[in-house]
């Protein structure tokens, strides 16, 4: 009996660990602040290329962008990281409904515009 009571009780400190670690990131998340809706409405062979940055970012370094978009769900790697700013680039025929990472800050959508498909060789 003696070893199941000190099981739980690491049990439970390991878990409330976790949740204490799991809380602050979920917290501090920026999720996207404008222009929800843009896109879909390239021509044929072309694609909508989203250009997101977040600001003020405290020097944290590469962050993964999720972009969810009508016809799918995109998770990009940064294109830059500089002292207090990350800007990625996505890619979509959908229309955009909303972007998040775990970096704290501002996170916009700074540019949209239609470019050509890559042909694949």
């Amino acid at each position: 009996m003696g070893r199941e009571v000190v099981s739980l009780r690491k049990l439970v400190i390991a878990a409330a660990l976790v949740l204490a670690l799991v809380v602050p990131v979920a917290a501090i998340a920026a999720t996207l602040k404008n222009d929800q809706g843009t896109g879909g409405t390239c021509g044929d062979g072309q694609v909508g290329l989203f250009h997101f940055v977040n600001n003020q970012t405290n020097g944290a370094g590469p962050v993964p962008l999720t972009v969810v978009f009508s016809d799918g769900t995109a998770v990009v790697a940064p294109i830059k990281v500089n002292k207090s700013v990350e800007q990625w680039n996505a890619e979509s025929n959908g229309t955009l409904v909303t972007a998040f990472n775990s970096l704290d800050g501002n996170l916009v959508l700074s540019d949209f515009s239609c470019v050509a498909v890559k042909k694949k060789s």
